[in-house]
């Protein structure tokens, strides 16, 4: 591990999130498909890669097999769950920390590889 965050997903989820979670915003890659998400991580200092999270290359292109810890904050919590267990299926010791809509789905995202799980009752990312 050399310390890296990468968020997967850029909005209002991944920023409630990164107010909770202690990262050194330096060694922030951030993997999004909006530019004016990547735009404003880009202004706070994140590396930025433009691409899906449901996309393996994608996620190996933000650096997630070597990443210390993982957001996955999207906007659909069923394109959340596969993007964590493909995460986990890349690093099985990251932290994995997952942003969800609905409540009922913070157990099954424990149970299928994320380390903590916050519920997201805002808007979209």
């Amino acid at each position: 591990m050399i310390g890296i965050t990468v968020v997967v997903g850029y909005g209002d989820a991944a920023l409630d999130v990164l107010r909770h979670v202690p990262v050194d915003r330096a060694t922030i890659a951030v993997l999004d498909p909006d530019d004016i998400a990547l735009t404003g991580a880009l202004a706070n200092g994140a590396t930025v890669v433009r691409g899906d999270g449901r996309d393996m290359c994608a996620l190996q292109q933000a650096g997630v097999q070597f990443a210390e810890r993982v957001v996955v904050a999207v906007p659909d919590d069923l394109d959340g769950l596969l993007i964590t267990m493909v995460v986990r299926g890349l690093n099985a010791t990251a932290t994995v920390v997952a942003a969800v809509r609905d409540p009922a789905d913070q157990d099954l995202f424990t149970r299928l590889g994320a380390n903590e799980v916050f519920v997201h009752a805002g808007s979209a990312s």
